[in-house]
């Protein structure tokens, strides 16, 4: 939970100052709103145990660091932490070929992305936690419209 608390700092804090008294965007390329937020070497990313994750229909990027996996029922909900931007994860899932992308949304500092792998949906949100690191939370469940995965926050 430390780790959330962060993030939201992290992410939240630049985002006000970018906008100054909050009535027009920041401007500039994605890339550069990313280089606002805090080096890396200050937030931690290795304070939790590194877990296995055995869980059908999971395909998250290489080198990504799974940190905790419940099971809810037909539900498996995989927390980890990847050396990627929110950006870098989109592109990465956009260029598998061997998962069917239903989905996928970004809002720089946030990715969301829908996708049908090993005859099981997941459902992934990437957020930004620092300059080149994000938190991935993963939810994996049957591959049906009514399977309970969350839904996509932005219209």
């Amino acid at each position: 939970m430390r780790i959330r608390a962060i993030v939201a700092a992290v992410v939240v804090l630049p985002l006000l100052a970018a906008c100054g008294d909050g009535t027009r965007a920041p401007t500039g390329s994605p890339r550069d709103m990313l280089a606002n937020l805090p080096s890396c070497d200050r937030v931690p990313l290795d304070q939790e145990p590194e877990v296995s994750a055995d869980v059908p229909g999971l395909v998250l990027p290489d080198g990504a660091r799974v940190t905790g996996v419940i099971e809810q029922g037909v539900l498996t909900t995989v927390e980890a932490t990847v050396r990627m931007s929110p950006l870098d994860v989109r592109a990465h899932y956009e260029q598998r070929t061997d998962i069917n992308l239903l989905r996928v949304e970004d809002e720089i500092f946030e990715t969301e992305v829908l996708a049908r792998a090993q005859d099981r949906r997941m459902y992934l949100r990437a957020g930004a936690l620092c300059a080149d690191a994000t938190t991935l939370t993963v939810m994996v469940g049957p591959d049906s419209e009514d399977a309970g995965l969350p839904e996509f926050r932005s219209g």
